[in-house]
């Protein structure tokens, strides 16, 4: 099991015990006590876990959404600004487009308002932007991932990851748990993680979703930096650290709230 793989499967593993031993941890992952202390290092910097006496527990702390919580809950989250971010983003498809919409619960909201008068590819893993899209004969859908996982509605499991050098992604929608300056965009599940990452990289314009609870957090995983976007769509008021580092670095900010572009972006 790599490394990532099992932090990941130890953080679900605390999360559904609430507190373990540091023993327990040791024989449930037949790793070493030194092994488990770094592993351990990146939960609790995360702030996903925290050390209590022989072992750790799960914080479950919702002032800072590290640990990954399930769709439901996720969706009560802005339910408002993610409609309207959803609405925002899904007026940047284009004919012929061959765009990735992301797993997560702002990027599943541009599922009700995808273009059915023209044509265009669209590859995810979201299944509420599937059963969106699926009625919808102009639109080309493909579908990646193996496995389900409800905690996210979304498809995970690539058994060979040369599978995203066959699509010229032109725009990909992506999602994060978290959105940080200095950390960059990051999420909780490993899984999830792997098909970021690799989407980032493929993609020629990165357009990230993020509703205002998501800025200045950090989750275990980063897959991209934030000056590596071309785009954000967000909605409300924005922190202005944010606008100037992104002017700095020629992303577009766009506010779907007023529909206004906040920054502009460079041709990268």
């Amino acid at each position: 099991m790599l490394r990532k793989e099992r932090i990941d499967a130890m953080q679900h593993y605390i999360n559904e015990v609430r507190t373990a031993s540091m023993k327990e941890l040791e024989d449930k992952f037949s790793i070493a006590p030194s092994t488990l202390r770094r592993d351990l290092a990146n939960l609790i910097d995360a702030g996903t876990v925290k050390k209590v006496y022989g072992g750790v527990t799960a914080t479950f702390n919702r002032a800072k959404p590290n640990a990954l919580t399930i769709y439901s809950e996720r969706q009560l989250s802005a339910p408002s600004e993610k409609r309207q971010i959803g609405r925002a983003a899904a007026q940047l498809i284009e004919p012929d487009d061959l765009i990735f919409i992301d797993s997560g619960t702002t990027t599943a909201e541009m599922g009700a308002y995808l273009p059915s008068e023209f044509s265009f590819t669209l590859v995810t893993n979201n299944l509420e932007i599937i059963n969106k899209a699926a009625p919808l004969g102009n639109i080309k859908l493909v579908i990646i991932g193996m496995n389900f996982d409800r905690r996210t509605q979304s498809f995970t499991g690539i058994d060979n990851m040369n599978i995203f050098s066959r699509f010229n992604i032109g725009k990909a929608f992506m999602a994060a748990t978290g959105i940080s300056i200095t950390r960059g965009l990051s999420n909780s599940e490993y899984n999830e993680y792997l098909i970021k990452s690799e989407i980032f990289k493929k993609a020629h314009q990165k357009i990230l979703l993020i509703d205002h609870t998501k800025f200045d957090r950090v989750s275990l995983l980063t897959y991209g930096t934030l000056k590596d976007i071309d785009a954000i769509i967000t909605y409300g008021d924005i922190a202005p650290k944010y606008i100037d580092f992104l002017a700095e670095n020629d992303v577009q900010l766009i506010n779907a709230q007023t529909g206004g572009i906040v920054s502009e972006s460079a041709d990268k």
